[in-house]
């Protein structure tokens, strides 16, 4: 026999008294559905017409617009003033319509006139959709075209209206309107729940629909909806019910639109269409389900208070078998709570011993995630610290900063520093999409000045110190108060942001923005501390740029300032020259002539112009240095002999002294490869500082020695010794000792410098000892030994053979003297008078041309730095003029270096002498000169 339970046999006799009622129902029900039925149809008609007409009235607006413009300007004019009065107010119609793309003139040809997008007089291309320009030309009446693909790929639609003139058709005004103009109108109809309406153009073409318009936009109707647009004649509506390709009832109807050929389709699925009849029979049978639920309840009810109790005891004692939550509930039958007691506690018991061994696996749990996301944002930060301390240039520290937070951190990342006026200027702005970094960049860009008084924008966090941290939890930032940030927050499409101000070293250099936005991450409390120790280290990294662009800009500063004084040297001894030169010149005259009177004062004067001279020459000594300049003569030389010239050099210092110089010389030659003239000055410049400082009763020694691979020369003195601060200082340019007010020493404090950088262009060191003031001093020079196997390959110096005699000359000479300095030409002229030479003097070339076209001369001496035309351009005409080709040219000028030596020789000089020369070598040379031409 088939078991049935309690429940069933219950409902089963509910049932057999409720059918026959249910039968009766549905009959009645059948009639009222296919009365509301018809009433449908009708009602979807209605709604097509109503939305062509919104849609007739949207496309006759934008007419009226565009005849606005064409009546408030003189658009059929032929002047640029009215083509561009058109064009302003087509720019300002522009702005006012948002779904406008664009406002532009084209002759009746299709050839543009001008274009909203781009200024007046800037050529445009020809109209689009021609099919429709035509049209407006032909019938003289405004036009709405087909949708059609713009340049840029966007889809629109013209409105075209006529510009007429003396009754023809002179220009065509067209109104580029994007087809959401139309999605506009659509949205703003009350259509029905569940359906669609469509509009397709004159050529078929999807202009807008109310649901899923980004598939369907620009495409083809279906075939079937197709077949029925055909079916229609010009002015008449349709109604039509069919199935659509889906298998789906569509009740469909079409209607044509009367300012455009343009057809609004509306449907949607019959069992939508009949949503109303579905009420209805829902409320005529609300009676039956009713009673059938009443009667069905009633039973139901009567068998649960039986078998819920006995189905809950069933699910507790299951429950309890698989260790899940036992519920206790009364059910009235004291057997069955009973029961249920019991299973009740020992559930209880059951889950308290669960759950004290769950709390001890979640404290292990939290405790290792805790250790562990601790570690993470330590390495993270070691991480960060490593990558910020590689570099102290700001570009590279700035793109370290991106990479450390982006995109490992967050999606973007800026930073703004303040400059010397306390103005925020952008310095990084980086998102992990390249292209994306761009767009923000000109989205932030392209706001105004951001307010100083809103948290979350950088002012505020640079003037209150704040940190500023919120998660937005509204899709659409609507939970923003501030309108402004609220813009900035959409164009980001943040999800969250932090901004906390840079500080390093207690100021503030500017602020950081870390942002979440494409991933959704959120921040969290443990990220705002992350964070924090992040902006500390970037700050501290910024703030070390800063410094370091500080020490480097003062460092380029000083380099400025040394080149600036190490040329102001290098002219200062060049211009010394000049006046030296006339006034040893003198002297020379005066010995010449014979002059006894003043013997003592000449006697004066030589001895400080030969003191200025060596001071002149220390200083283009320092100038060849440092210029590079200085090139050595380098051969195997004696380091005995170098003492012995050194101290004839210094023998006018010495002779005064009464102890003279102790020296301790080798037996045997010490060779060094150098240059013997620049040796004997770093002696000498040793011997000289020596006497400065040591009183004429004291000693100063000299001590030659061969040390392993080094010549070790010594020069001790017992004079007043250098102080401990001096002493590291000693070798710097224009550094001395304490002297006293009368600087009895003199000189710059030259001659040491000079000698250490000879003493290292020669490959050798020199060092400086002193115990102290008063203690004396002691300088030791290490020069490197010649090479022996070097010096044997060395060619034997060749035996001066006899030196030739000079013949006297057979007659005085006739010179011509250059000079823009008229005391040195002067005295210069008497000095060879004196001689028995005929003289002319000129202080220009021009000048001196002139004296040669007058009369020929046997030879001329030269100035380079002369006025207009230099010394140089002079010897080089006169070597290229037949008449003065053989003559014999001397350069006596203040430029003195071996490449100004080498240039006038070049230009066509015999000889150079540099200024003060002696006079008596000069003519000396003159005169070997004179005989070799004349030989």
């Amino acid at each position: 026999m088939r078991a049935f339970n309690f429940s069933s046999r219950v409902l089963l006799v509910a049932l057999a008294g409720i059918v026959p009622f249910a039968v009766l129902s549905g009959v009645a029900l059948y009639g009222l559905i296919a009365e509301q039925r018809a009433q449908s149809l009708a009602s979807t008609l209605g709604v097509a017409r109503t939305v062509a007409t919104a849609i007739d009235g949207e496309l006759r607006m934008t007419v009226s617009s565009l005849q606005a413009i064409t009546l408030a300007s003189p658009a059929s004019g032929e002047s640029l003033a009215s083509l561009a009065n058109t064009h302003a107010l087509a720019s300002a119609m522009r702005a006012s319509q948002p779904n406008w793309r664009n406002i532009l003139m084209a002759a009746p040809d299709g050839s543009g006139i001008f274009s909203t997008e781009r200024p007046f007089g800037v050529p445009i291309e020809r109209a689009v959709d021609m099919d429709s320009l035509a049209l407006t030309v032909r019938t003289g009446q405004p036009v709405v075209g087909s949708l059609t693909l713009r340049p840029g790929g966007r889809l629109s639609f013209p409105v075209r209206v006529p510009i007429l003139r003396d009754g023809s058709v002179r220009r065509v005004l067209t109104a580029v309107v994007a087809p959401e103009a139309i999605s506009a109108v659509l949205a703003r109809q009350q259509i029905p729940e569940g359906w669609t309406v469509s509009v397709f153009d004159s050529m078929r073409t999807g202009v807008a629909r109310s649901r899923n318009e980004t598939n369907f936009r620009g495409q083809p109707p279906s075939a079937a909806v197709s077949a029925l647009i055909d079916t229609m004649s010009s002015r008449e509506d349709l109604l039509s019910s069919a199935e659509n390709p889906d298998g789906v009832q569509v009740q469909t109807a079409l209607v044509r639109m009367t300012s455009a050929p343009w057809v609004v389709v509306i449907g949607g699925a019959t069992s939508t269409a009949n949503a109303t009849l579905v009420r209805t029979l829902l409320l005529s049978g609300a009676g039956l389900v009713l009673s059938l639920f009443l009667s069905g309840f009633a039973a139901w009810w009567t068998s649960r208070t039986i078998t819920r109790p006995i189905r809950q005891l069933r699910d507790s004692a299951a429950a309890l078998g698989r260790g899940a939550v036992v519920t206790v509930q009364r059910s009235g039958i004291v057997e069955i709570d009973a029961v249920a007691s019991a299973l009740g506690l020992a559930g209880i018991e059951r889950t308290r011993r669960e759950a004290e061994r769950d709390d001890l696996l979640l404290a292990e749990r939290q405790a290792r995630s805790d250790a562990q996301a601790a570690e993470r944002r330590i390495g993270y930060l070691m991480h960060a610290s490593s990558m910020l301390s590689k570099s102290l240039e700001e570009s590279s520290t700035l793109h370290a900063i991106a990479d450390v937070l982006v995109p490992e951190f967050a999606d973007a990342c800026r930073i703004d520093l303040l400059d010397e006026n306390d103005e925020l200027q952008r310095k990084l702005t980086r998102h992990f999409n390249p292209r994306r970094s761009a767009e923000i960049q000109h989205e932030v860009n392209s706001r105004h000045k951001a307010p100083p008084d809103v948290p979350g924008f950088f002012p505020h966090a640079v003037a209150t110190g704040e940190v500023f941290l919120q998660n937005f939890s509204k899709a659409d930032l609507s939970d923003i108060e501030d309108a402004t940030f609220r813009d900035f927050a959409r164009a980001m499409r943040m999800t969250a942001l932090c901004v906390v101000p840079l500080v390093a070293r207690g100021r503030t250099i500017g602020a950081m923005a870390v942002i979440q936005a494409e991933s959704k991450r959120r921040f969290t409390a443990d990220d705002r501390i992350l964070i924090g120790e992040i902006a500390q280290r970037v700050a501290l990294a910024l703030d070390n740029v800063r410094l370091f662009a500080q020490a480097r800009s003062a460092q380029q500063q000083a380099e400025l300032a040394s080149q600036s004084k190490d040329e102001f040297l290098a002219m200062l001894g060049h211009e010394l020259r000049n006046p030296l030169a006339p006034i040893a010149l003198a002297l020379e005259v005066i010995t010449r002539r014979g002059d006894a009177a003043f013997p003592r004062e000449r006697q004066i004067i030589e001895r400080q112009v030969g003191h200025l001279t060596h001071i002149v020459d220390d200083l283009l000594d320092v100038a060849r240095v440092l210029s590079g300049k200085f090139v050595l003569k380098m051969e195997p030389v004696d380091m005995r002999e170098v003492v012995s010239r050194a101290l004839e050099l210094t023998r006018l210092t010495l002779q005064s002294r009464a102890r003279k110089p102790v020296l301790s010389l080798p037996s045997s030659p010490v060779m060094v490869q150098g240059d013997e003239v620049r040796l004997a000055q770093i002696v000498s410049a040793l011997l000289d500082n020596a006497a400065k400082f040591t009183e004429p009763w004291q000693a100063i020694t000299v001590k030659l020695e061969v040390h392993a691979h080094e010549a070790e020369l010594v020069v001790a003195d017992t004079g007043i010794g250098i102080a401990h601060d001096l002493l590291a200082h000693v070798f710097d340019r224009f550094v001395q000792g304490e002297q006293h007010l009368q600087r009895a020493g003199g000189g710059l404090g030259l001659g040491l410098s000079i000698a250490q950088s000879l003493v290292q262009l020669h490959g050798g060191s020199i060092r400086a000892e002193s115990a102290g003031p008063g203690e004396g001093a002691v300088f030791t020079v290490r020069i490197p030994l010649a090479n022996t196997e070097v010096r044997k390959a060395l060619p034997a110096a060749p035996t001066p053979g006899p030196v030739p005699s000079t013949a006297p000359l057979t007659a005085p000479l006739r010179l011509l003297l250059v000079d823009d300095n008229k005391d040195l030409v002067a005295l210069l002229g008497d000095w060879f008078r004196l001689e028995g030479h005929a003289v002319r003097t000129a202080h220009s070339a021009e000048e001196a041309l002139a004296l040669l076209y007058q009369a020929p001369a046997d030879a001329a001496i030269f100035d380079i730095g002369l006025p207009g035309i230099s010394g140089y351009e002079l010897a080089r005409r006169m070597r290229a003029n037949e008449r003065w080709r053989s003559m014999v040219l001397i350069a006596l000028t203040g430029y003195g270096q071996e490449t100004d030596r080498q240039e006038a020789l070049a230009a066509g000089f015999d000889a150079h002498f540099p200024k003060p020369a002696a006079v008596e070598a000069m003519a000396a040379e003159l005169q070997r000169l004179v005989n070799r031409t004349t030989t």
